[in-house]
């Protein structure tokens, strides 16, 4: 992963502001090899809006540490949009932890043996959910997300698995580690050689 997101691991050594910018910036990367960056509002994602702390870790670093990279990005990115003010509670790191572990109890276990041909290219990020980005509007992208995971967890039928596969790749813009590792476990994506084995 330090390989695939290196922008990731050089902002944990910035502050709380200057990652969630980075993080932003990653997610606009990622539209921008898609196809999907036209028309990103000039103002966001260019200044960083300040990001305080209740009596927890102040540096990306610490945070990273102790949550762990999906949890810290959602807490960065959920609650407000990138230019403005955010506070972050010891509450707000817990609801996005409690979050992430119920997506993870609920797409581990599923299995679908008839896998697309094409791979993750044919789920591009869902259409609402990149506009939301374009605007700056991180935190209404973010809301989209948890929708429609609610779907999935609601038990509705998903025999084509495209709802599911298709949560995995939207996942994965503000989640990139548990995002990557439920793609890979439903043959989506192949795993990505660690240079620093070889």
């Amino acid at each position: 992963m330090r390989a695939q997101y290196p922008e990731i691991y050089a902002g944990l050594a910035h502050s709380l502001d200057d990652m969630r910018l980075t993080l932003f910036a990653r997610i606009a990367n990622i539209l921008a090899t898609t196809g999907n960056d036209q028309n990103i509002q000039a103002d966001t994602g260019k200044v960083a809006a300040k990001v305080t702390t209740d009596a927890i870790a102040k540096s990306s670093a610490s945070l990273y540490d102790e949550v762990g990279l999906d949890t810290l990005s959602l807490a960065l990115l959920a609650d407000v949009p990138i230019h403005r003010p955010l506070h972050l509670t010891h509450n707000s790191l817990i609801g996005q932890w409690r979050w992430l572990r119920q997506v993870w109890r609920h797409c581990v276990p599923l299995t679908y043996p008839s896998r697309p041909d094409t791979g993750l290219e044919k789920f591009a990020p869902h259409p609402e959910i990149v506009e939301a980005i374009r605007h700056g509007r991180n935190n209404a992208a973010i809301a989209l997300l948890r929708q429609s995971f609610q779907k999935l967890d609601s038990g509705q039928s998903d025999k084509t698995c495209i709802r599911y596969q298709t949560f995995l790749a939207n996942l994965t813009l503000f989640c990139p580690f548990i995002g990557t590792e439920l793609l890979w476990r439903q043959g989506l994506i192949t795993a990505v050689k660690d240079r620093r084995l070889d």
